[in-house]
């Protein structure tokens, strides 16, 4: 071997060290662009300078150097964690827990209270939504219940828009959740939970794509009687966020704060089971996906069944479409997850499973 090839070797194996350290920042297109400079970078993308003209997504109109796909910026103006697409400044690691993490399962009735409310979230350290939310948050709360048991949410309306709740799944009709509740009006919806999987409620108040766009949206998780087995279970609800209003989206997110879990990535035990309740909540892109990087998982479409459907790595969605993944991270390090949709990936949907 060389004393070049051997200097090269050495360089990539500190590079990925510092990647698995969180030294380093890995944007959409795979371009590593940090410690390790940002000559391969602007080479990956060509000698073409980007326009500085604001591209309608909130792209800087400052920076004139190289850029990659979705048109961002490498290098040192990117910042950290995706600069202007990252998990905003004042959050900590555990400001998702409520939205990552399920309730344990249970039997019995379930009984929820439910407000709508609007209220600024900020959604990335750049963009900040005008949300409707459910009980404050976007995505609302993780609803669990066993398959046949009751669901009891007592929803009121506290904005001056007329809102309402609808669950997917199997149910009466008489409590589909489809009529509008005026402002400052209340009902309650009684559902019998089923079928056993996981399934989305969201407003289906017209126009119905601005009402979820805005953030009413949630999972319900229905365990099949006796519950199910062991494992490290996360609720991962990929959404949109049209900040200015234009019926497109402009950055996307896990669990509603785009860049959050490339921040703080989420910590299994490596060589245990992991059960991700995946659901596509986007308005106005017509398809996403997740990916895992360097495993593959077990696919239970809509969570429904007793075994996979199909393994893989990457799993399809179309709007409200969803499904239950398991698979275990056999070695400890960092396991990437996105949407293939790189787009997406590069503001703001990239997370990590960190495995320990």
């Amino acid at each position: 071997m060389s004393d070049a090839d051997a200097t090269s070797r050495i360089s990539r194996r500190e590079a990925l060290k510092k990647v698995g350290g969180g030294g380093l920042t890995v944007l959409g297109a795979g371009i590593v662009v940090g410690a390790v400079g940002t000559h391969a970078a602007a080479h990956a993308v060509g000698n073409g300078a980007a326009p500085t003209a604001d591209d309608g997504h909130g792209g800087s109109t400052e920076y004139d150097g190289p850029r990659i796909s979705g048109e961002l910026p490498t290098g040192d103006a990117a910042g950290p964690y995706g600069g202007d697409y990252s998990a905003p400044e004042g959050m900590s690691a555990g400001d998702l827990d409520a939205l990552t993490y399920p309730p344990p399962a249970s039997t019995g009735t379930v009984e929820i209270e439910m407000t709508v409310v609007e209220r600024s979230l900020q959604v990335s350290r750049a963009h900040t939504a005008e949300a409707w939310t459910y009980n404050g948050t976007a995505p609302g709360p993780i609803i669990r219940a066993t398959e046949g048991e009751l669901v009891r949410v007592r929803f009121r309306n506290a904005t001056d828009h007329d809102h309402n709740v609808h669950f997917h799944g199997r149910h009466s009709p008489l409590h589909d959740g489809w009529e509008p509740v005026p402002p400052g009006g209340e009902t309650v919806y009684e559902i019998a939970a089923g079928p056993a999987g996981v399934h989305p409620y969201h407003c289906h108040t017209m126009p119905i794509d601005r009402h979820i766009a805005r953030g009413l949206y949630g999972a319900l998780i229905v365990d099949p009687p006796g519950g199910r087995s062991d494992a490290h279970e996360v609720v991962l609800a990929l959404s949109g966020w049209d900040v200015n209003d234009d019926g497109r989206n402009e950055l996307y997110a896990w669990n509603g704060v785009a860049g959050f879990y490339e921040k703080f990535p989420i910590k299994v035990a490596a060589g245990e089971p992991v059960r991700a309740y995946v659901l596509n909540m986007t308005e106005f892109d017509p398809m996403a996906s997740f990916h895992l990087h360097a495993e593959m998982f077990d696919v239970y479409p809509a969570g429904m069944g007793d075994r996979p459907a199909f393994t893989t790595d990457v799993v399809t969605f179309g709007q409200m479409d969803r499904a239950i993944l398991e698979f275990t991270l056999p070695e400890i390090g960092r396991y990437m997850f996105h949407p293939h949709q790189h787009m997406m990936m590069s503001r703001g949907a990239m997370g990590w499973f960190s495995a320990i």
